[in-house]
Order: structure tokens, then C-alpha cells, then sequence
């Protein structure tokens, strides 16, 4: 057995939800094993936020994921993301043979990839094994948008999955689309940080009693000009308190039972686990985050975004998702929705919520050339 290799692990500049889905992974990798994260510059002062262990931080931009309408962060506008997303892979595939030769040097054991396909091309191109660490593929993403506007599009998305298809394994997480045909599958449950139960600490910092009601609400970091922020406030008078990382428009005039918290104190899982209720769009850390913590979910529809469907049927089948109307949520009239949501006892999760731990495990065996990283450990 030689020297501990390193994993490089690629992330897509789309959202934060995958961000914290890989540093799941990443977390649990043990310490000996080299860490190089690749993904766009502006993700570099989260990553240093939520890693807990060393990694070398590059600059690295392949995929372009999903554009959203002006001030609307639960659709997708499809035309501009195929747009975008077909400038970026060109270029990317234009330095393929530079992202060959990076991992050609031997230091690198295998690679893992959130989302974006272009680095597993070049991992067997440079004979590294190369994972995908999903719950869709952007092909799935653009397949609708690229069959509805023609001409050269599902060209396009074809192109995406020969990509895919470079792949070893695919490390596919609950809940998920299928992602078939494109590489052998392993199914490994939700991957997910649990937030601990800090709503002790929270209720005394915000100065809150015990009958306050704390709803964790993420509504994105753009468009809440339009929300009608005065029924949060009149919430305020039945003792409902709202906490996110993000302080209402100016324009929406005082607030005062909309608390905001550190981004760098606190993580939305901690926020999941310390709420009676989480209001947020459907996106895969959130929902997740919300299950594994028991806390019930009020989310919008999201159109054009086909994970939606599996993570809104994740939320139904566990028994804490609410769906809100896209009227009610663009109006934030969450009353009764609140009303139904405080009164929900959801189950234990669908899915097995150690999905994280398996595939570091696996990765960890590689990197270290030990036999049983060659075949599947679970």
C-alpha cells in the first residue's frame, strides 16, 4: 500500500445547497487523505465557513446550472439557462486537455463531482476514477427546456449526457430523479449535515419565551421586494417569530419579529433543528435538513426545475411537507399554512440519512489504495 493520495472534489457554482451537500462528504474525510476543492472563487469564504478539516482551495468553473427569472428564485428561466450553459461547457471542454494533464500527475487518487460533468471526462481521460455525487443530472434539468425550444438544444443536452457517462459510479442521493443509463449506481440515502437543537441558545439570544413560536424562513437572497412583508409583522402579536440569514427590503418598513443571524454563527440545519417550522423554497439541503431534523416544511411550487417533483413527493411521503399555493407564498399568506404546519408530527425519514458517511468511507479507501476501495462498501 503506498502514500495516501488526494481526492479532488469539483462543485458546481450553482447554489449552496451543493456546496453543503459535498461538505458533508468532505467532513468526513479523515484528515490524512490530501483535500483539493475546485469550484468558483466567490464560493472559497463558505467553504472556509463549513469545512472542518484542511483543503486547498482553486478557482474552477465548468457548469452554469439554472437561471432564474429577474427577482424569482422558485423558477427557471429556461431559454437563459441552455444560453449560459452552453457558453460555459463549450469553454470548459476547451480546457479539457489542461484539466487532463492537472490530474495526470499521480497525486490525485479520484475524483467527485457535484453536478457538473466536464471534470469526469477529463478523470478518464487521465485514468483516475471519477463519482458524481447527485440527485440529477443538469441534462435532466435542461431535457424539458431544450425539447420545448428545438433546433440545436437537444443536441446540447445530449452532449451533457455522453459526459455523464465518463463517470465510475454514481453516487446517487435520496431523494432523487433516476439518472439511469449513465454510469453504474449506488444508492446511498440522503447526504446531509444534521443541525443540532440550538433553540435554547436561540430563544435567549433573540429574547424570546418558551410559548414563541420560531419558524426558520429562507426565501432566497433576491426578489423579496414584492413579498407582503406586513402580515409577517401582524404574526408578531400571536407570538410567531421568524429567523433567516436575510433582513426584509427597506421598502417593506419595520419588522420586528423578523430576526436575522450570523451566517457565520449559525448554518440553516442549525436553524432546521432549532425551528418549530421551516418556510423555504424546495431545494435539496433544505428539505433534507428539514427532515432529518423532524421539523415540518411549507415550500412554493418551483416550475421548471424537474427536481422539484421528487423532492415534493420526499416531503408528502415523510408526512412534515406543506405545499403552499404560488399566490399564498408570493403574498407570504402562511397563516393557516402555519397553523397546519405547527400541528404536523412527521415520521422518521423516508430515506437513511447517513448517506455522507458511506461515501466518504468509500472515497477514504481509495485515496488510500486499499483493496476494498475498488469495490462497492455498501
Amino acid at each position: 500500500m503506498g502514500a495516501t493520495r488526494a481526492l479532488a472534489a469539483y462543485v458546481t457554482s450553482h447554489g449552496f445547497g451543493h456546496l453543503n451537500r459535498t461538505v458533508a462528504v468532505l467532513n468526513r474525510l479523515p484528515e490524512d487523505v490530501p483535500l483539493i476543492i475546485r469550484s468558483a472563487p466567490d464560493l472559497f469564504d463558505h467553504w472556509r465557513e463549513r469545512l472542518r478539516r484542511p483543503a486547498e482551495l482553486l478557482p474552477h468553473v465548468s457548469d452554469a446550472g439554472a437561471v432564474n427569472p429577474p427577482g424569482n428564485s422558485a423558477d427557471t428561466d429556461g431559454p437563459a439557462s441552455l444560453e449560459r450553459a452552453a457558453r460555459v461547457h463549450a469553454e470548459a471542454m476547451g480546457r479539457i486537455d489542461e484539466y487532463t494533464d492537472e490530474l495526470r500527475s499521480g497525486a490525485v487518487a479520484a475524483v467527485l463531482c457535484d453536478a457538473t460533468p466536464v471534470p469526469l471526462v477529463a478523470a478518464r481521460r487521465a485514468g483516475v476514477p471519477g463519482f458524481l455525487l447527485g440527485n440529477f443530472t443538469w441534462a435532466d434539468i435542461y431535457h424539458p427546456h431544450a425539447k420545448k425550444m428545438g433546433g440545436d438544444w437537444p443536441t446540447f443536452v445530449r452532449e451533457l449526457h455522453r459526459c455523464y457517462r465518463h463517470a465510475t459510479a454514481i453516487f446517487r442521493c435520496a431523494p432523487h430523479l433516476s439518472m439511469a443509463g449513465l454510469a453504474p449506481i449506488v444508492d446511498v440515502g440522503m447526504v446531509v449535515t444534521p443541525g443540532r437543537d440550538r433553540r435554547g441558545e436561540l430563544r435567549a439570544g433573540l429574547g424570546l419565551s418558551e410559548r414563541d413560536r420560531i419558524v426558520y424562513m429562507y426565501l432566497g437572497r433576491y426578489g423579496q421586494d414584492d413579498y407582503e412583508w406586513g402580515r409577517i409583522a401582524r404574526l408578531g402579536a400571536l407570538g410567531i417569530h421568524f429567523v433567516g440569514f436575510h433582513e426584509a427590503p427597506a421598502s417593506a418598513g419595520p419588522v420586528p419579529n423578523l430576526h436575522v443571524v450570523p451566517a457565520s454563527e449559525w448554518t440553516g440545519a442549525d436553524l432546521a433543528a432549532s425551528a418549530d417550522v421551516v418556510v423555504a423554497k424546495a431545494g435539496y439541503g433544505t428539505v433534507c435538513e428539514a427532515i432529518v431534523a423532524g421539523t415540518p416544511m411549507i415550500h412554493p411550487p418551483r416550475t421548471g426545475f424537474a427536481e422539484y417533483r421528487a423532492l415534493a413527493l420526499a416531503l408528502k411521503s415523510w408526512g412534515g411537507g406543506v405545499p403552499a399555493s404560488r399566490r399564498a407564498f408570493d403574498r407570504l399568506r402562511i397563516e393557516r399554512l402555519l397553523d397546519r404546519a405547527f400541528a404536523l408530527e412527521p415520521g422518521p425519514p423516508p430515506f437513511p440519512a447517513d448517506g455522507a458517511s458511506r461515501v466518504a468511507t468509500h472515497l477514504a479507501a481509495i485515496c488510500r489504495g486499499q483493496p476494498e476501495g475498488g469495490r462497492p462498501l455498501f
